[in-house]
């Protein structure tokens, strides 16, 4: 079995295949986008933390700048009420 566990994780993944051996890890959550991924030590992917947020990020373009998830979140709920109040929609 592969495991790789850490501390402060927001979620975990069981990967059962017939072929393979279970495949069991931890997950992080995006604090800019919502995104989840796993932990992959040495992979050469670009993550980074965001120190206003105090949490990770997942290396996206758009999650290198600081838009907190909530804050993203109330603005298409906006945009969505302008579009229904003007008849976009």
């Amino acid at each position: 079995m592969s495991a790789y566990r850490m501390g402060r994780a927001a979620g975990y993944i069981s990967i059962v295949s017939p072929d393979h051996a279970p495949i069991e890890r931890d997950t992080l959550q995006c604090v800019h986008c919502g995104g989840h991924w796993s932990l992959e030590p040495g992979s050469g992917k670009q993550r980074g933390f965001c120190m206003i947020c105090n949490g990770p990020h997942c290396g996206r373009p758009g999650c290198w700048n600081c838009v907190p998830l909530e804050k993203r979140l109330e603005e298409l709920e906006r945009r969505a009420a302008f579009a229904a109040a003007a008849g976009l929609q």
